[in-house]
């Protein structure tokens, strides 16, 4: 299956009897059967004709609007699963303080641990690295004893700032990344890291609404107008093994250079070739099989996501105990 990416400025979605089909003026940009089709992602002025448009909805395939940049916008949603039962049991947990907060310390347990495994996967193993490895791991340890949300949301932004300190020392360059900054990101690190957790954040709506849960309604990222909260909370354990991973290739095996950067009064933009070479390989990323740590089985990044989403539905119903996280191997 496949997600396809319009970032021609300008293109027109068009439906062609069982295919979309991407033009500019009358040239064919691509073609996709509609049965190998899992999403949609335009960028910037990308069109779609009102046929297109019907016919992706009506085949429950989601379209996703970002700017020309990344930046998310909105997104053209088929209509939620029609089990509400879920999202009641959702609601209800969401009221239930020590539920909820149990819930929320899982999110960050595993990306806190995934961040530590991250670190300790990598080459560089200077003092900087080991101190910030120790930090995330005393952090690990107290978060046990956060007895509030407010308290919780310290320590993971203390674990999380350890992270990035580490993350700097495995950059073979760094192109002025000294901390993660977002709104708007200041350099070429920042900017690749803040498309790819949008990228991320969207896929991870896409499997609650197939499991039918209201991505709106979160744990640990309280509501907020306009905030898919629970989306925020599931994509936390996958950030260090998706997105930073993929950075930090892209930037030490020079696939990624400054020059695919443009510099504005008010942000740093990729270039388009570069914007379409990052979406490929970041599709290709998410593609990729390998054995899941907990299962039996081949799966790639997608299906493991998707896994996840529907572990943390059994545990809602309470099938299931305890939500784990999707932890690395060390």
């Amino acid at each position: 299956m496949a997600i396809l990416y319009v970032t021609q400025q300008g293109s027109v979605l068009h439906k062609s009897g069982n295919r979309i089909v991407v033009k500019k003026d009358r040239e064919v940009l691509q073609e996709i059967p509609i049965v190998q089709l899992d999403e949609v992602v335009i960028f910037g002025n990308g069109h779609m004709t009102t046929q297109a448009m019907g016919y992706l909805l009506h085949k429950n395939i989601p379209v996703s609007f970002l700017s020309s940049q990344g930046k998310y916008k909105g997104k053209l949603q088929p209509p939620y699963t029609k089990d509400t039962l879920i999202r009641k049991q959702q609601y209800a947990v969401a009221e239930n303080p020590p539920r909820c907060l149990e819930l929320a310390k899982c999110f960050v347990r595993g990306k806190l641990t995934n961040a530590i495994r991250f670190s300790q996967r990598q080459r560089t193993k200077n003092a900087e690295v080991k101190s910030a490895i120790h930090a995330t791991r005393q952090t690990l340890e107290r978060l046990e004893r956060a007895d509030t949300l407010e308290s919780l949301l310290g320590y993971e932004g203390s674990g999380t700032a350890a992270h990035y300190r580490a993350f700097r020392q495995f950059l073979v360059h760094d192109w002025g990344f000294t901390n993660r900054q977002f709104r708007p990101p200041p350099d070429p690190i920042n900017a690749m890291l803040s498309l790819g957790y949008t990228l991320l954040h969207n896929h991870v709506y896409t499997f609650i609404n197939v499991v039918g849960f209201d991505p709106y309604c979160g744990y640990f990222h309280q509501p907020r107008h306009g905030h898919a909260a629970l989306a925020s909370d599931l994509m936390e354990e996958f950030r260090q093994i998706i997105v930073d991973g993929y950075v930090l290739t892209l930037v030490n095996n020079n696939r990624i250079k400054p020059e695919d950067f443009e510099r504005t009064n008010k942000d740093i933009r990729f270039t388009k070739d570069a914007l379409d070479r990052f979406l490929v390989g970041y599709y290709g990323r998410m593609q990729q099989t390998f054995q899941h740590p907990t299962r039996n089985e081949k799966t790639t990044y997608l299906r493991a996501i998707e896994l996840q989403v529907r572990h943390l539905a059994r545990v809602i119903r309470e099938e299931e105990a305890v939500y784990k996280p999707f932890l690395i191997r060390t």
